[in-house]
Formats: structure tokens, C-alpha cells, sequence
């Protein structure tokens, strides 16, 4: 029984060691996107997008709009 509390504590360590890990390699790598300025202004003959907001969206759908 005792043989078996150790081998599941370690196991359960050696996961939690692995998610945080995990979590700093997806923390780092989201920072390097962020840095990339995807959304930088173009340059250039560029089509301008026109934002229009969604207002009643699940509904529009339905009505066929």
C-alpha cells in the first residue's frame, strides 16, 4: 500500500512539473506572437474594411437576414 501512495505522489509530481512547464513554453510563445504587430496599419493600394457591429446576431439568422 505504502509502495503504491509513493509511486502515485510521484507520479502526480512529475505531471504538475510537466503542466508547468507547459504552461511557460505556451506563455513564452504567446508573447513572441504578440510581438509580431500583426495589425500594423497597411501600406500601400490596400482595400479599407468597413466594422459593422452584429446587433441582434442569433436572431438575424433566423429571420434570414
Amino acid at each position: 500500500m505504502e509502495k503504491h501512495f509513493k509511486e502515485a505522489v510521484k507520479i502526480f509530481i512529475w505531471f504538475m512539473i510537466g503542466a508547468c512547464f507547459f504552461t511557460v513554453c505556451l506563455h513564452y510563445i504567446y508573447n513572441e506572437f504578440q510581438e509580431m504587430h500583426r495589425y500594423d496599419s497597411p501600406e500601400g493600394p490596400a482595400v479599407k474594411v468597413i466594422y459593422e457591429e452584429a446587433g441582434w446576431f442569433p436572431f438575424d439568422i433566423l429571420k434570414g437576414e
